[in-house]
């Protein structure tokens, strides 16, 4: 049984009745993928440049583990109750997959996991509160210092920051340059028949109608992906705005969370948002294709996604913070602004955590394996099989007061 929080008190408890609901919920989520997405698969790529994070990295490395071999019934025998809190963006992935692992694998497991953003869940991880936080973007150097001890940063779902746009009586589909985005968020495109929009539409008839960009109001891990891909393709903004969780907007109007810059959106006449390609999917909302580095427009799917994942993964740190933001050219398919979901874990819990911190762990073994076949039922993009590799090492690397927490 899984029960999930929102907010800060408020339960909500998932009986019988509400799982043949979510059935229903992932029926009707899927229905704006293509049979052939749902099952793309991730596939081993060509190495390409990584976005790595500034500085040194005082993230611990998950280190050698490789001596310790998980059992065939990782979790079965599990009794304890995890807490986890944060990115809104995995909500519908890890309670989804929580049900099914509670269900057919470890009855005595249940999941207490309070959706209340990436920053909610960065602090309330900070604070001890929860024994997992869930950001859409790593810590970096100073968070990992303030959470005190060593932390890992381990990626377990992929997504995609889709482009969602207002224009009354247009049907079309439209393209975007990396430099066009940058240039309506800069506020030096204002509308929608700008040189620079036709450009990237030949043929396409669009009016003269003034842009209005529509930004996340709140911190948030799509924001920082979506102002990391505009740094890393267009000069002038890396110059004036940069990257982050919450950025200096040169103009536009904001939003609280994905609900208020749909709202937005879809409200009013001539603008321009960002949203989770699963949000956008699930709301029917209008998505733009954008150029990529190899120079084709590609819109955001499962499998363009999947595509750009497996093309900057293989040259992950260690500590396994990196961006999947513009893929080498040595992608064609890949979608250029994609995103990464983390579990924010400490390397070594204290023994008094002992089942808790087992019985999670043994889950997220499980939600790297067996759990990613559900990635698709909620319109996200299963990790790669590098990838797996990896956050495997990290998971044999914690451990209850020194001694190896996975399996045992």
């Amino acid at each position: 049984m899984i029960t999930k929080r929102r907010g800060k008190g408020r339960l909500l408890a998932l009986t019988a009745a509400g799982a043949i609901a979510r059935a229903l919920l992932l029926a009707a989520c899927g229905s704006g993928t293509s049979s052939a997405d749902k099952t793309a698969t991730a596939a081993a790529a060509a190495p390409g440049p990584t976005t790595s994070p500034a500085g040194g990295a005082t993230a611990s490395a998950p280190g050698s583990a490789s001596a310790i071999t998980p059992p065939a019934d990782v979790g079965k025998k599990d009794q304890a109750q995890i807490t986890g809190a944060g990115s809104t963006a995995l909500t519908p992935f890890i309670t989804t997959i929580a049900d099914i692992y509670h269900k057919d694998v470890a009855p005595g497991v249940s999941l207490n996991y309070g959706s209340i953003g990436s920053g909610g869940g960065i602090s309330q991880f900070t604070a001890k509160t929860v024994d997992f936080g869930a950001s859409d973007i790593y810590l970096n150097d100073q968070q990992i210092q303030k959470a005190g001890g060593a932390v890992l940063n381990i990626p377990v779902i992929h997504w995609a920051v889709a482009l969602t746009y207002n224009i009354p009586g247009f049907s079309a589909k439209l393209n975007f340059s990396p430099d066009t985005i940058a240039g309506i968020y800069l506020g030096t495109i204002k509308k929608w028949n700008d040189p620079a929009i036709q450009a990237d539409n030949p043929g396409v008839s669009l009016p003269d109608l003034g842009i209005t960009p529509v930004h996340r109001s709140d911190g948030s891990g799509t924001t920082m992906n979506f102002t990391s891909f505009l740094a890393e393709v267009n000069a002038d903004w890396k110059a004036k705005v940069g990257a982050g969780l919450s950025v200096n907007w040169p103009g536009g109007v904001g939003g609280k969370g994905s609900e208020g810059v749909t709202a937005a959106v879809t409200n009013a006449p001539g603008t321009i948002g960002y949203v989770e390609l699963s949000y956008a999917l699930q709301n029917k909302l209008p998505v733009a294709s954008v150029k990529n580095a190899a120079g084709n427009f590609i819109a955001p799917t499962l499998a363009s996604t999947t595509a750009a994942v497996a093309a900057q993964v293989p040259t992950a740190p260690a500590d396994l913070r990196f961006l999947i933001v513009n893929p080498p050219a040595s992608a064609p398919t890949a979608y250029p602004i994609g995103a990464s979901t983390w579990v924010l874990l400490y390397k070594d819990y204290p023994a008094s955590k002992s089942a808790e911190v087992k019985a999670m762990v043994d889950f997220l073994w499980w939600a790297i394996h067996d759990g990613q076949k559900y990635a698709a039922q909620v319109d996200y993009s299963a990790m790669a099989p590098n990838l797996v590799q990896k956050a495997e090492q990290a998971l044999k690397s914690i451990t209850i007061g020194g001694q190896p927490a996975l399996g045992g």
